[in-house]
């Protein structure tokens, strides 16, 4: 069974009504600030296009999440909405929850409601909340509230994350690399910043194989470990977040295997520091693969080819996401 953990949702009555010639969902352009932005047609709330799309693809299920700007009205329709998808097409749709994770008690309420009354499997969020990451002291009373109701964290990149003016150019350097950046850096927060410490039995999923942090992976065994050795320059600025070696953190998180198109080399890169165990299959569509499914099949195919045991591969491609979301 093939099931797909990012696949974005638009609500019909909130999408902006809008069409392009090209038939596509998506649409990327330079705006007038000079960076690339993203229109998204009335198609991307039409469930005949997702389910096409699947089918088309070879998924066999996909966990829809729905981003906005966080107010709580919408939300609030989001989950209602997800009702009844999820009633109408039981064995193709599970949803994930979106609250603002710094809306205070009522957002927190509203979580509750989605997980317990709307039948929610999770929390979608960004990797940064009104300009707090992710080991900001203030995410802590959502990760209360999250371990209490037991759900994954489902951790998408940040769209237009600050902090990266380096990367503005002529070219889409920034669209492309910021947010993976950014999500690298998130992946580490949560590592470093005490977060699993104090939570250790919070499950996250860190979007794009958490924006390629395995390629750094090394870097950060060898400055930790310096850090205790004659000379070290010391890794804190004051006394360790936690108390056991960074990669017992680590491994307790999930990452999705979206926002590559049919990206090999980030699969295999990926499986040098994360189990197979932790990989979840993605296509993070329609802002990948719209109008290419044939692309997306591509990918299931040379993921099935990888030197792995076969449980392994089918573990990766949908057992992984049926345990953790319990589908």
């Amino acid at each position: 069974m093939i099931i797909d953990v990012e696949n974005h949702m638009h609500l019909p009555d909130t999408e902006k009504k809008q069409k392009f010639d090209s038939g596509k969902i998506t649409e990327r352009y330079w705006g007038a600030d000079d960076k690339v932005h993203i229109r998204l047609s009335d198609a991307g709330a039409n469930i005949d296009r997702y389910l096409q799309f699947m089918d088309d693809s070879g998924i066999d299920m996909a966990v829809l999440s729905f981003q906005s700007t966080y107010s709580l009205d919408a939300v609030k329709k989001w989950h209602d909405y997800a009702v009844e998808l999820v009633q109408r097409y039981p064995k193709r749709f599970a949803c994930l929850a979106s609250v603002p994770p710094l809306g205070g008690k009522e957002a927190l309420r509203e979580l509750d409601r989605a997980v317990n009354e709307c039948g929610m499997k999770g929390i979608h969020i960004f990797a940064c909340s009104q300009n707090h990451e992710l080991d900001s002291k203030q995410m802590w009373p959502f990760y209360e509230k999250v371990s209490e109701l037991d759900i994954p964290v489902d951790v998408h990149i940040e769209a237009a994350p600050e902090g990266f003016d380096s990367l503005d150019a002529p070219y889409a350097l920034y669209y492309v690399a910021a947010r993976e950046l950014h999500m690298t850096a998130a992946v580490l927060r949560v590592c470093f910043g005490g977060v699993l410490e104090d939570f250790p039995d919070l499950k996250l999923i860190m979007n794009h194989f958490g924006g390629g942090v395995s390629s750094i992976l090394d870097r950060f065994d060898v400055y930790t470990k310096s850090a205790d050795e004659p000379g070290g320059f010391g890794f804190y600025s004051d006394k360790p977040l936690i108390s056991k070696p960074y990669k017992e953190y680590f491994n307790k998180l999930y990452f999705n295997m979206a926002g590559r198109e049919v990206g090999m080399a980030a699969v295999k890169c990926a499986l040098t520091n994360i189990s197979s165990k932790k990989l979840l299959f993605g296509t993070d569509w329609p802002l990948n693969y719209d109008y290419h499914p044939e692309e997306a099949r591509r990918y299931i195919a040379e993921i099935r080819k990888l030197d792995l045991p076969q449980d392994d591969i089918d573990a990766m491609l949908g057992g992984n996401a049926a345990a953790l979301f319990g589908l």
